[in-house]
């Protein structure tokens, strides 16, 4: 079994605070960053004051979650031997029975956002029991699952050159680690530059910055990036260059494929064995989770409604307006 240890707690609406609170838990969905939104628009905290029992997970290996058992994240490169393919198989079948086991509640609501969908998607297309089992509603905002149409041109590039392959021999295998020192810098420098803190913006994730809620942007930059395995990003890379961008399974190569999967190609995820109810939530000026594609997820589902906003895969969470919230409250009640 996987020794990653993780916490959790239940997260309450004076968190939003801006005093620089720290030890609430992050997820790549809706933790940490996502906090330090407006009162009115930061999604976990609205539902806690709504009487929602909220909870906020760790990814391994982000900024909160770098304990192991017997590795040393800085030392030891077996620590990052993950993806959210791991997440799916582990991480979200362990949180699910232990919320239940606190709170009495047998089915639970899962919202996730951009690896926070995937990772989920995984799960129940492998039907995961102990994440099936619980699961009520699954809400996917900039859900990434196919990625034929990704229009980030340095995710592109990045997995099109295969620069990634050579990581592992330069030692790599850490990405976006968080230094306090490099987000007090990027946060005082939105907050004089938020103009030039917009580019990579709209490099990467949004076409369209100006839906990003800029008067939290200093606060917002000053929490990322949290951290995460150069092999994540390389079995995003390895989807992005399939012949149809389709969602599967991480590649080892051949040999070890034959080992781990019983085939010399990694299995793709069954995503039409999804029986649940899903919320395709999604942006038209969203640059990694492309319309597209999402019209292709939602076709290969059997219980989904889609809905889309004039957002970015950012500004779904980080934006200036409450629609999103808004549906997700209308979705929950």
């Amino acid at each position: 079994g996987d020794v990653y240890k993780r916490q959790l707690i239940t997260v309450i609406f004076f968190f939003q605070a801006e005093d620089g609170i720290r030890d609430a838990q992050e997820s790549r969905g809706l933790g940490d960053v996502y906090k330090r939104q407006d009162l009115d628009k930061a999604i976990g905290l609205v539902l806690a004051r709504k009487g929602y029992d909220v909870w906020f997970g760790n990814n391994r290996g982000n900024k909160f979650s770098r304990n192991h058992t017997s590795l040393n994240p800085d030392h030891d490169a077996k620590f990052w031997e993950y993806s959210f393919q791991e997440f799916a198989h582990y991480d979200q079948p362990a949180v699910f029975p232990y919320i239940v086991k606190v709170t009495g509640v047998n089915r639970i609501s899962y919202i996730g956002q951009s690896q926070g969908t995937s990772q989920m998607f995984a799960a129940l297309a492998d039907r995961e029991p102990n994440v099936v089992n619980h699961i009520d509603k699954f809400i996917a905002l900039g859900p990434v699952v196919h990625m034929k149409h990704i229009t980030n041109l340095p995710m592109k590039l990045g997995a099109y050159s295969r620069l990634g392959h050579l990581a592992p021999y330069l030692g790599i295998h850490e990405l976006d680690s968080f230094s306090p020192t490099s987000a007090y810098w990027t946060g005082w420098f939105c907050a004089k530059l938020p103009f030039f803190c917009s580019i990579p913006i709209w490099i990467t994730t949004d076409a369209n910055p100006e839906y990003i809620n800029y008067k939290r942007w200093p606060v917002l930059m000053s929490h990322i990036p949290a951290g995460t395995s150069m092999r994540s990003l390389m079995h995003y890379a390895q989807i992005i260059t399939s012949p149809d961008g389709t969602f599967k399974k991480y590649d080892y190569g051949k040999k070890k494929n034959l080992e781990i999967y019983g085939t010399e190609k990694p299995p793709v995820y069954p995503i039409e064995q999804i029986e649940e109810e899903v919320h395709l939530v999604c942006g038209t000026a969203d640059r990694i989770a492309d319309l597209k594609d999402a019209s292709r997820l939602k076709g290969e589902l059997k219980n989904v409604k889609q809905v889309i906003f004039h957002e970015g895969h950012d500004s779904l969470v980080l934006g200036k307006k409450s629609d999103v919230v808004d549906y997700i409250l209308n979705v929950l009640q």
